[in-house]
C-alpha cells in the first residue's frame, strides 16, 4: 500500500508553473492514476483513453467535452468515460484533476470468476 498526499502534489506540480502540469501517480498493466494542474483557460484537445476512466474535479471547474457533448464539472464531481470515448477539457478556472485509467486484466476466465466472488466479499 503506498499513501499519496494529494493536496502536497498539487503544490508541486503547480509550482512547474506550465498551463498544464501532470504526475503519474500509480502506474500498473491495468491501472493508471494521474494527477494534472490546469491553468485558468488551459485546453487539453480532443484525445481518447483505450481504457475505461474517471476524471474527478479536486478543485477548481472544468468544461468536458464527450463526444460533442459539452459538460460543467467543478470540485468535488466525478464523470466517468467508456474505453475510447473522444473527450477534450477546458479549465474555466485554475483546476486539479485526478484522472484514473483501468484497463481490462489479462486473466483467464477462471481467475476472473475467483476475482469477481472475492469482490462480493463484505458487501450486502
Amino acid at each position: 500500500m503506498e499513501k499519496i498526499d494529494l493536496s502536497g502534489e498539487i503544490k508541486k506540480i503547480r509550482a512547474r508553473g506550465a498551463e498544464v502540469s501532470s504526475t503519474t501517480l500509480v502506474k500498473t498493466n491495468t491501472l493508471r492514476i494521474v494527477l494534472m494542474a490546469l491553468r485558468a483557460g488551459a485546453r487539453l484537445r480532443e484525445h481518447h483513453a483505450d481504457g475505461r476512466l474517471s476524471l474527478q474535479v479536486l478543485e477548481g471547474e472544468i468544461e468536458l467535452t464527450v463526444e460533442n457533448t459539452k459538460h460543467q464539472l467543478s470540485t468535488g464531481m466525478l464523470a466517468d468515460l467508456e474505453a475510447r470515448a473522444p473527450h477534450g477539457v477546458a479549465a474555466r478556472s485554475e483546476a486539479a484533476l485526478l484522472l484514473t485509467i483501468a484497463w481490462p486484466s489479462s486473466e483467464t476466465e477462471a481467475e476472473q470468476a475467483e476475482a469477481a466472488a472475492h469482490r462480493k466479499t463484505g458487501y450486502s
